[in-house]
């Protein structure tokens, strides 16, 4: 298993298109292996919890055990994308960061998830070619209720990431392509102030609650996707302009070789 899971080892995300091609390239005997394997380790691991803990602690087993579960997620999410079904890697991925969400919630009071719109929110999420995902943030409203609030964001202008193959190479960020599409969210805030503020969705009068229901989408990047605001979000924070943040030196210095490379 570590033969092979070296085999198409990447050390962060700008090996990621090498390391897939290495992992596409693998006999399927040994991606098949692999998969059993995991699914093994993760069984062992669970049936002798009791041995486990008395040898460790409750959190070191707790912790290995997440670990292996989602390692066992990663790969799955690798055999999706082999065969080209991008719709199994976002509901695989999404469902693991929840399991993952819930797992720091048996120890901390509370936890603010920082991730992208398209995670968060309590709608399924679509990208051009693919049917609409189950998302992070509706797995974590059906198990938390309403302790899950939603803080979403828009714009009107700047850069945003880049997805394109260019990021590979360090270019991590691109301009947005022109004003956001009429009846978009971003287009309906961005009209509605010129600075940056926040609206609060559960308060809002009945002109401005018809205004929302009226959205048909929001910009995701370089798409618009469609959106349905008022059960995404319970607040919306919108940014006129958004810019490319500094890489911090320091940090910088700890991180992997291609990330020094790619960052200049």
């Amino acid at each position: 298993m570590r033969e092979t899971a070296a085999a198409y080892a990447a050390t962060s995300a700008f090996g990621a298109p090498t390391a897939v091609a290495a992992y596409a390239g693998l006999a399927v005997e040994r991606r098949d292996a692999l998969t059993a394997g995991l699914a093994e380790l993760v069984s062992r691991l669970t049936a002798r919890r009791l041995g486990y803990v008395a040898r460790t602690s409750t959190g070191e087993y707790e912790r290995a055990l997440r670990v292996a579960q989602v390692t066992a997620a990663l790969d799955l999410m690798l055999r999706d994308m082999a065969r080209g079904d991008h719709l199994g890697v976002s509901l695989t991925r999404d469902a693991a960061l929840a399991d993952t969400v819930e797992w720091i919630l048996r120890r901390e009071e509370r936890i603010v998830p920082a991730a992208h719109n398209g995670h968060v929110q309590r709608y399924p999420v679509a990208v051009p070619g693919v049917p609409p995902a189950a998302t992070l943030g509706m797995h974590l409203a059906d198990r938390l209720g309403a302790a899950y609030r939603v803080v979403g964001t828009t714009t009107a202008a700047g850069r945003t990431l880049n997805t394109g193959p260019g990021f590979y190479a360090g270019e991590l960020f691109t301009d947005l392509d022109g004003a956001p599409r009429p009846g978009s969210l971003d287009a309906l805030l961005a009209a509605s102030h010129d600075g940056p503020y926040a609206v609060d969705l559960r308060r809002l009068g009945p002109a401005d609650t018809a205004a929302l229901r009226a959205v048909d989408s929001q910009r995701f990047g370089a798409f618009h996707t469609d959106q349905d605001p008022l059960t995404a979000y319970d607040l919306v924070v919108h940014l006129p302009v958004v810019t490319a943040a500094d890489p911090d030196p320091d940090a910088l210095a700890h991180a992997p070789a291609d990330v020094r490379a790619a960052m200049g």
